[in-house]
């Protein structure tokens, strides 16, 4: 991949911010991981459990649940975009994005609670409270995620700082997903005492409890120090054309999408694939327990060594050719997995932790082209919208999460799965297997072939931050604007 010209990005003397400044220390780096490890813990309960707890323990149905998730899934990411211009427009003498994680960490630890929480309703009752109290999960992850996302965007300048303080969050909110796929069957069992209602609900009151601790050590240990420069005053409509007219943002956009279905299709079968395939439901105790915590958990070990790996095989590889090539492997690993019975767990095992592996070393290179994607915006256009980029982003990620979880749910109930049928039919079985396996590999297809449409490789980024950081140590005069784009701003050969 070429990139553009280099003619039209010119190179100066002045391309950093003071290196004292600018620079990342571990501490902050660690905390900057740990605002996704609070997001992260909520997450991965609802890509692993929430689909089996809605149909398995509550009791409602699998179409029910998959007309549910697309519906608020598909509300919960309209508001996105609203949620990153409002971060933009937010002034404290903390920054736009850091507050947001303190404001909204106690309500958001109390609603994941009471999502897991069952009252003694009908069919009807059961359905209206899921919808409420999931509707207000989504939307008070929402009110952190984005912030906390942009906040990516505007820690630092430096390119290989950025991947590197990526890299550190990705480990250790695969770290926050092994507390998870270890310890959440494990306290269900043991605060439950036979009581699964109960058991998940208090497991995800402890669970509430260490998402506040890892949102506020995140607030108090980062710094934001670019400056977005948004006018509160600024019609929003200009900033939303600016960002549709990035079209490197609409790739990105499309990647995360895919990369998100992915992700919560393969997340949403495990548990069933586990049940119903590996062990079979009657193993119900301390074994079958045993079994699917290892299971979940052999795919998290792989997410904590990929995510580690990630910036060690950057420093030695383009990123873009990772980014491509891990997903064509993505897909044939997939495809495997397909074909192996789920009985033979000396292979379903290995293959499940290469999954693990692959999906989360791309990770960090599938956030960091959203910040460059911010970055192309601001060398493109003169303004920086960090909150609107990453808002935008995280619609398509909540998109795919909707139509994603809703195939799950659509296709349970289309091949005919019984919730906690000791036998499911072949037609069931081949639907869990492909909804694990399969479904999740098109979508790997996809992302391998979208690379060959983004642009904003190593090179060609370098060289737009030193375009950047020209501009902000000389800032230009103001000037009248045409067709929305500073004359100053506008990249060279452009005009």
């Amino acid at each position: 991949m070429t990139g553009y010209p280099s003619s039209e990005f010119p190179m100066t003397n002045n391309n950093k911010l003071s290196t004292a400044d600018n620079k990342l220390s571990t501490a902050e780096k660690i905390g900057f991981g740990m605002g996704d490890a609070a997001c992260g813990i909520v997450y991965s309960s609802v890509t692993m459990f929430l689909t089996y707890f809605y149909t398995d323990i509550y009791g409602i149905s699998a179409a029910a649940v998959g007309v549910m998730f697309l519906v608020t899934r598909v509300l919960d990411a309209v508001i996105d975009p609203m949620i990153g211009l409002l971060a933009d427009r937010t002034r404290t003498r903390w920054g736009h994005f850091r507050p947001w994680l303190i404001w909204f960490a106690v309500p958001y630890a109390v609603i994941a609670v009471l999502t897991y929480t069952t009252p003694d309703l009908a069919g009807t009752g059961k359905l209206v409270y899921a919808y409420i109290t999931y509707t207000l999960l989504m939307m008070f992850y929402t009110f952190i995620n984005i912030p906390y996302c942009s906040l990516g965007g505007v820690i630092t300048t430096d390119e290989k700082d950025r991947l590197s303080a990526q890299s550190y969050r990705f480990t250790i909110s695969s770290a926050a997903g092994l507390l998870v796929s270890v310890g959440t069957l494990w306290l269900v069992d043991w605060i439950g005492r036979g009581d699964k209602q109960l058991g998940y609900q208090g497991t995800m009151a402890i669970m509430g409890v260490l998402a506040v601790i890892m949102l506020v050590f995140c607030f108090f240990t980062t710094q934001e120090r670019i400056n977005p420069q948004v006018d509160q005053g600024q019609n929003v409509w200009d900033d939303v054309k600016n960002l549709l007219s990035n079209d490197q943002w609409r790739i990105v956009a499309v990647i995360t999408f895919f990369s998100s279905m992915a992700g919560v299709m393969r997340g949403a079968a495990t548990l069933y694939y586990a049940t119903y395939l590996m062990i079979g439901p009657e193993h119900s105790g301390a074994a079958g327990t045993a079994m699917k915590s290892a299971f979940i958990t052999t795919s998290v070990v792989g997410t904590i060594i990929g995510a580690m790996l990630a910036g060690y095989f950057a420093k030695r590889y383009r990123s873009l050719s990772l980014f491509k090539n891990i997903n064509l492997l993505l897909v044939i690993t997939g495809v495997v997995l397909f074909l192996v019975p789920p009985t033979w767990l000396a292979v379903v095992f290995p293959l499940y932790f290469l999954i693990g592996f692959f999906h989360q070393m791309y990770q960090p290179f599938k956030w960091n082209m959203m910040a460059n994607a911010a970055d192309y915006g601001e060398w493109k256009t003169g303004r920086r919208i960090t909150g609107l980029s990453f808002s935008g982003n995280l619609f398509a990620l909540k998109l795919g999460m909707a139509v994603a979880g809703a195939l799950v749910g659509f296709a349970l109930g289309w091949f005919g799965y019984v919730a906690g049928s000791p036998t499911q039919t072949s037609l069931a079985t081949t639907g869990i297997i492909g909804l694990l396996s399969i479904g999740p590999s098109l979508s790997y297809l996809i992302l391998y072939w979208l690379t060959r449409f983004y642009k904003l490789d190593d090179k060609t980024m370098t060289q737009i931050q030193a375009d950047l950081a020209r501009r902000h140590a000389t800032p230009q005069p103001a000037t009248e604007q045409d067709d929305g784009v500073n004359p100053h701003l506008t990249p060279r050969g452009a005009a």
